[in-house]
């Protein structure tokens, strides 16, 4: 007998979920209410926030949390909300579903708890972090962790092609320049070496100074002009090279940078996108690398010194029973020494201001950099767009589109807004209509 295959996925969440709630410690004491928290982390990352949760339950006279990893079913959470059984706490939501959740009300809004605790956290976090934390004008999330990004390079090429080791490009013409340079063929006309390719508009679109979303009109904003210029940019920069060949010599390597034939390591990619946590990775697979980083290069009326912000968020479900026990972990969690043990032991940037200019980062001059970058205002998160899980996708597929074959940029992102306007205003008139 056949078994569809959503019904075994269900049952195989079931059972996680019935040994997830067999594993209660025997002797949690009489008397305390149990806290479930569900986290997306395993490995090192679970290890470490573990040790933060045994300090909060060691701290607390009538509270216990019950840390539980749903990483690689992360299924279970949209199950959790559909019905109503959810744990008390979860860092298992991606920031681009925050705003798909906080509009079905599945999400409990923070703000008269953030009021009561005396925290003034608008403060306390990165703007662009703080604002993604947002929808409809109400807190719905906090995080304990932020990555930041930038272009590294490697100063022995940029020196051997006669643009200077430490000269670093700061607008997008000079950008093209290092970048063709860079490019290197063998005799027969093989791809020995290449700089690197612009890849995502959404954030390149930021970069030439657009965005996607106008929260009060309640419209999509996916051709706006300065998008569909970043979409022909990036078009341009594709079609100058053979950006197929570039990409299987990119993944012929087989390495990201937590692998020691990452094409940077090795000398066959001169510019590289990554973040804070790529120093850590240099250190262990290729300390012989003379590296330097420089800041997204932008246009004339763009903006410098641009970023983007994700990853998992913390929030608290509308159906936990125990809110206010959940806040005081949530708190507890999102307090300074918290923060830094974390993200100490992650290589992870801090999300709070203060916290970031601490010298155990900032011993790490990328780490520096970054977090003066991810303090300043060009630094974005996911738009408060119920649709931007989906947004993201058909942007990815235009840019597809664009890159590797010869769509027109304007009328792409034109089909996009089409569609993705549609979309958002089926979704909010079902919302009026309840």
């Amino acid at each position: 007998m056949r078994i569809n295959k959503y019904i075994l996925s269900a049952l195989m969440i079931s059972i996680a979920a019935i040994c997830c709630n067999c594993s209660r410690p025997e002797n949690l004491a009489k008397g305390k209410t149990e806290i479930v928290f569900w986290t997306g982390w395993t490995g090192q990352e679970m290890d470490a926030l573990q040790k933060i949760i045994d300090r909060f339950n060691a701290s607390q006279p009538s509270i216990h949390c019950r840390l539980v990893t749903v990483a690689g079913v992360y299924q279970k959470v949209r199950i959790a909300f559909a019905g109503g059984d959810t744990p008390d706490l979860m860092s298992c939501i991606w920031a681009e579903e925050l705003a798909s959740y906080a509009i079905r009300d599945v999400l409990e809004p923070l703000d008269s708890y953030i009021a009561q605790s005396g925290r003034n956290l608008a403060k306390e976090y990165m703007p662009g972090l703080w604002r993604m934390f947002h929808f409809d004008g109400k807190v719905y999330a906090l995080a304990m962790t932020t990555n930041g990004s930038v272009f590294f390079y490697n100063k022995d090429i940029f020196q051997e092609v006669g643009w200077g080791a430490d000269r670093v490009p700061k607008t997008l013409d000079e950008f093209e320049e290092i970048n063709d340079r860079c490019v290197k063929y063998s005799k027969d006309g093989n791809l020995e070496r290449y700089g690197t390719l612009p890849y995502n508009v959404i954030f390149w679109g930021y970069v030439f100074g657009g965005s996607w979303y106008d929260e009060a009109a309640r419209k999509v904003t996916m051709n706006r002009p300065e998008n569909v210029r970043a979409l022909e940019w990036m078009q341009k920069i594709s079609h100058r090279y053979d950006v197929r060949k570039l990409r299987r010599f990119e993944k012929s390597f087989g390495g990201w940078i937590t692998s020691a034939n990452c094409p940077f390591y090795v000398g066959k990619a001169a510019i590289y996108h990554s973040g804070e946590y790529m120093t850590h990775h240099l250190k262990k697979y290729a300390p012989q690398i003379n590296y330097g980083w420089f800041a997204y290069p932008s246009p004339p009326g763009g903006r410098a010194n641009c970023c983007l912000v994700g990853g998992s968020v913390f929030a608290i479900p509308a159906a936990s029973k125990h809110k206010a026990e959940a806040w005081e972990l949530l708190n507890y969690l999102t307090q300074p020494e918290q923060i830094k043990e974390f993200c100490l032991a992650l290589h992870n940037l801090p999300p709070l201001i203060e916290v970031a200019k601490d010298p155990a980062f900032t011993s790490d001059p990328v780490y520096r950099d970054l977090a003066e970058i991810m303090s300043g205002e060009n630094v974005f998160g996911p738009p408060p767009l119920p649709i931007w899980a989906r947004c993201m996708t058909e942007l990815n597929r235009a840019e597809e589109y664009a890159v590797y074959g010869d769509g027109s940029p304007q009328q792409l992102l034109d089909d996009v807004q089409t569609r993705m306007q549609k979309e958002i205003d089926r979704l909010l008139e079902q919302k009026r209509g309840k």
